[in-house]
């Protein structure tokens, strides 16, 4: 991460978050509150905190770096806010600023000026296609019949 720019790290208790992976469970409750193009010209970082390798806490975070420190202040509103986000996060919920940027993350791919999720982004990436596919699932199935061209005429 490049210090001296607006960072925004969002912390997860590695304990409560369920599944195999709790990296990418944490994505997938990442990509479930945000969406890419809501996050444009981004850098994303992910993995354990210096803390949680020392021994000290259980923690993985995702963090987010941006030119614009609106932007962190609202995603930080967007996962203040949300319900299954607080289920699973650490305390403190975020760390900012270069309180984040020392933190050992590597890369985990960036939003292009699209909204696209390119780079370094395997787990990221794999989760983001997961909630999409999950979301389209329950999305509700539209049909002739449904859109009401399969009418008779007469």
């Amino acid at each position: 991460m490049v210090p001296g720019i607006p960072t925004l790290g969002i912390r997860f208790d590695i304990e409560k978050v369920a599944g195999g992976s709790y990296g990418f469970e944490a994505w997938k409750i990442f990509w479930g509150a945000i969406d890419p193009e809501a996050i444009r010209s981004s850098i994303l970082f992910e993995g354990d905190t210096d803390a949680t390798l020392r021994g000290r806490e259980s923690v993985f975070c995702i963090a987010i770096q941006c030119a614009e420190s609106k932007e962190i202040e609202r995603v930080k509103a967007v996962f203040s806010q949300d319900e299954k986000f607080g289920q699973v996060a650490a305390w403190p919920r975020f760390a900012e600023g270069n309180a984040c940027a020392f933190e050992p993350l590597p890369d985990a791919g960036r939003i292009d000026a699209m909204g696209n999720l390119v780079g370094d982004a395997y787990e990221s990436l794999a989760a983001l296609d997961s909630v999409r596919k999950e979301r389209a699932a329950a999305a509700p199935k539209s049909s002739m019949v449904d859109q009401g061209l399969n009418r008779r005429r007469s």
